[in-house]
């Protein structure tokens, strides 16, 4: 009777302890997605604000995290999942204003994210000028070319995930 306890328990802590990943499209339907490439276009920034940098770091992190969270080779053209897109808005307002004073405790840098996908199978990803926005608060008083690499940093991460959770059915 012992052995069979025992052999049960072990059966059930090796079915717990290994999970199982794949790759499934977001949305009602979970049909896996049957891609090798992925393939991440250059995500123009078209905001009023915001340096020549803001692009290339989002587009950089767009790449790492499908390359660091998926099996899919990152290829420059005629990927079977394409990512598209463009950086829509980057923009600093003001929040926490002090008492007795016009002037702000804090700052809030927001930044949106409009991404379209192909899937060259079958579009059934359905991410078609799809927004993604995240923002980050700051002290007011930093100077904020000082803070400007961390906070955007801090924005890629978050958007970045939105859109892999979104694409790949992770959305919790």
């Amino acid at each position: 009777m012992n052995q069979l306890k025992i052999i049960i328990l072990s059966l059930i802590l090796t079915a717990c302890s290994f999970p199982q990943f794949s790759f499934k499209s977001g949305g009602s339907e979970t049909k896996e997605i049957d891609a090798e490439t992925v393939q991440v276009d250059y995500f123009d920034n078209k905001s009023a604000i915001g340096g020549p940098f803001l692009g290339a770091s989002f587009t950089e992190s767009l790449r790492d995290i499908m390359q660091a969270q998926t099996k899919l080779n990152l290829v420059a053209k005629n990927g079977d999942l394409q990512v598209s897109g463009i950086i829509k808005n980057y923009l600093i307002s003001p929040v926490n204003i002090q008492a007795g004073s016009e002037s702000a405790a804090q700052n809030r840098l927001k930044m949106s994210v409009s991404v379209d996908t192909y899937y060259k199978k079958n579009d059934s990803i359905g991410l078609n000028k799809s927004l993604f926005s995240a923002f980050v608060d700051y002290n007011a008083s930093s100077d904020f070319t000082n803070v400007e690499e961390e906070l955007v940093e801090n924005l890629n991460y978050q958007i970045t995930q939105d859109i892999f959770d979104k694409i790949f059915g992770g959305e919790w």
